[in-house]
């Protein structure tokens, strides 16, 4: 499944460990929703349900641990959207358009103000020629490279 897809690339090692780790929790919870369903109230049922549960929060601290995690934060707002059953690709997608409005604007503001500084060094350099060396320095400095 994604494993396969994974292991084609190199250097993707920490994240099928991860991978990996997140499916077997996985399962593990399926059964433990299947062991609280069919709970019968009996001691059998009763320490199958301990030893599931002991076993997700061992999955969990693990994965929790693991360097991966540690190394690539998950943000609280995806955690927020899958726990309002939300798909977290939605988050991903809303944060790439919301990036995508704003540097458009920040870049807006950027051909703005080179627009003025140009405007500005022109009018200063025709009423103050002996400036003509200051402005050129100034509209160096302050161009992109």
């Amino acid at each position: 499944m994604v494993t396969t897809t994974l292991s084609n690339v190199p250097g993707n090692e920490p994240l099928i460990a991860a991978s990996e780790q997140l499916q077997g929790l996985i399962e593990s919870l399926i059964e433990l929703g299947v062991l609280v369903h069919d709970n019968q109230g009996t001691q059998q049922s009763h320490t199958a349900l301990t030893m599931k549960t002991n076993q997700v929060v061992s999955q969990l601290s693990s994965i929790t641990a693991a360097s991966f995690t540690q190394q690539y934060p998950i943000p609280v707002d995806v955690i927020s959207y899958i726990e309002d059953g939300r798909n977290p690709d939605v988050y991903t997608r809303e944060f790439v358009e919301a990036t995508a409005k704003s540097n458009a604007r920040l870049k807006g503001r950027m051909l703005g103000f080179r627009k003025l500084r140009d405007t500005l060094g022109e009018k200063l350099e025709k009423e103050f020629p002996v400036l003509k060396d200051n402005i050129e320095d100034i509209k160096r400095r302050t161009s992109p490279e």
